[in-house]
């Protein structure tokens, strides 16, 4: 099948493409019979589920696919150039970097953290021939570009004295240092809130008409392919099921799987606010206040993350708090889980001062659920002692009855027995979720505080996790504390949200009243940020 669009002239061309990876069982194909050609000014958006094969084309193209990988294809080039006949030193040399650049999901990963950022944009330039002169004044221009504030007085920071979506426009200044024809954007804005989303998916939108570049934008967001992409892609399994112009594919889906994805996004939920039972969590005044220096003998200097926060959680109800990064989400968040004492203020954990709660009894009042669980879940551990772990720690039952509990709370989450015996990097991002769910689960809370539960996760994946918490929340008359800066997630979820801004609440409400009538700039600009189909 030939899905190519007429070019003349393409950037970015592949014909009929297969990628097999060797594994114990046999050669898995990854790829299977792939072609599309890509012009100047062009954005394709490349949709799927994790495994689908996205990932595995755009390596391809920078010939980064991992050792062992097999491949066949009757022609692939980039920018006129052959990649298909090119050593790992040419395309080095002529292609990574040069005709074109890739910018990862996860920045933090990808910068190294040892070096300043400076010294790794100018490297990008230098290692293909440019003076250090050069590759400063290009790399100060594009961080001026990207919107970074004072690049000049930054130039010489760490990633870790970055935000996210900070590392994000770094990252994107340094695919543009060699100026190349192409750009591969994977997932660049999963992790992102949405008004930093918004600004980065403009800002390559707007580098993409200045520069001429081609664009070849991996996401599993069809509101981004939405505002974003001139065609999309949608590959299922390797393979590819359906390809057109994006406002053809979301208003009248062929295949069956797109139309799933589709039907997967959130959707706001009809049910009226739960009554607000006993209150399980009450914040009275909560603030907390940071003091640091920038250099050994700088003067000290302050943050007031959290400035004068109260709230009230009813027994049964869900609670979303929003905000984009450096809001005070989750410094309030450690104040409830009792990790961090405030500077003033309290929390009551049913009724009581939670600095006078013991740690065992707090554990099995409120568990968390967090943002990554491949991070948070301990690799050299199989899933059965992940989840069986709390009920070692706190000595209840024989080892008989606790490896009973764990195949009813794997039951429960969703979890088939085969993964009794697996480890988590054997698992997907969806499936260690639901261990993470399970972990939290097993000791019986009453509360649930849920980080960004399914921000790293495919949208088919989210729905499942989103149905899958509902679901518990009904069946266990859980109470949840959901921290979020999806508000796809939110309107789904939330009997009430919490809206947050520079450590403060700027407004709060029931959630359809809310996303309805939003009274604070704030919010607005939030709400308005939300790619929508």
């Amino acid at each position: 099948m030939n899905h190519q669009s007429p070019l003349t002239h393409p950037i970015a061309k592949i014909e009929n493409l297969t990628i097999s990876l060797p594994t114990p069982g046999g050669l898995l194909t990854a790829v299977k019979d792939l072609s599309l050609a890509l012009g100047p000014r062009e954005t394709l958006g490349i949709v799927g589920e994790s495994g689908s094969g996205k990932s595995m084309t755009a390596l391809a193209l920078m010939g980064l696919l991992p050792p062992g990988a097999i491949v066949q294809a009757d022609r692939m080039r980039v920018g006129g150039a052959d990649i298909l006949s090119m050593s790992d030193r040419q395309l080095s040399a002529d292609i990574r970097g040069a005709k074109a650049a890739m910018i990862f999901q996860e920045p933090m990963t990808t910068l190294n953290p040892v070096y300043s950022i400076g010294r790794q944009l100018t490297e990008t330039m230098t290692v293909h021939g440019g003076t250090h002169s050069a590759a400063r004044e290009r790399a100060i221009e594009l961080l001026n570009a990207v919107g970074l504030s004072n690049p000049e007085d930054r130039f010489n920071q760490y990633p870790h004295q970055f935000s996210g979506g900070q590392r994000q426009r770094i990252l994107i200044a340094m695919a543009l240092m060699n100026s190349p024809d192409l750009l591969i954007a994977d997932e660049p804005t999963t992790a992102l809130d949405v008004t930093i989303q918004a600004q980065i998916l403009d800002l390559l939108k707007d580098l993409r008409e200045k520069l001429g570049i081609a664009v070849i934008l991996i996401t599993h967001d069809f509101g981004v392919l939405a505002n974003h992409a001139d065609r999309v892609m949608v590959m299922l399994k390797g393979e590819v099921v359906e390809t057109g112009q994006t406002r053809n594919v979301l208003r009248d889906p062929q295949h069956d799987y797109t139309k799933r994805l589709i039907g997967s996004l959130p959707k706001a939920h009809s049910r009226p606010p739960r009554p607000s039972g006993k209150v399980l969590i009450e914040a009275m005044g909560l603030s907390q206040t940071y003091h640091f220096r920038r250099a050994l003998f700088a003067p000290t200097r302050k943050i007031e993350a959290v400035k004068d926060v109260s709230f009230k959680l009813g027994e049964g109800e869900t609670l979303a708090v929003v905000g984009e990064s450096g809001s005070g989400k989750s410094t309030l968040a450690r104040m409830v889980l009792g990790l961090e004492t405030s500077t003033q203020g309290r929390v009551s954990l049913d009724g009581k001062d939670i600095s006078s709660v013991p740690e065992p009894v707090r554990a099995r009042l409120i568990q968390p659920i967090f943002q990554d669980p491949y991070g948070s879940l301990n690799p050299r551990m199989p899933v059965n002692q992940i989840i069986r772990r709390p009920l070692d720690i706190h000595g209840i039952g024989t080892k008989t009855e606790r490896i009973a509990r764990t195949r009813e709370v794997m039951e429960q989450t969703g979890l088939s027995p085969r993964f009794f015996h697996a480890f988590p990097n054997q698992m997907s991002g969806g499936q260690r979720q639901r261990v993470a769910i399970a972990r939290a689960l097993i000791l019986q809370p009453r509360i649930i505080l849920c980080d960004e539960p399914t921000s790293a996760l495919d949208v088919s994946i989210q729905a499942q996790i989103l149905t899958l918490l509902e679901g518990l929340r009904d069946q266990l008359n859980l109470t949840l504390l959901l921290i979020t800066h999806d508000l796809g997630v939110v309107r789904q979820m939330a009997d009430r949200v919490i809206v947050m801004q520079q450590g403060q609440i700027v407004e709060e409400g029931v959630t359809a009243d809310l996303f309805a009538a939003p009274t604070q700039e704030y919010t607005r600009t939030l709400l308005a940020s939300v790619p929508t189909l």
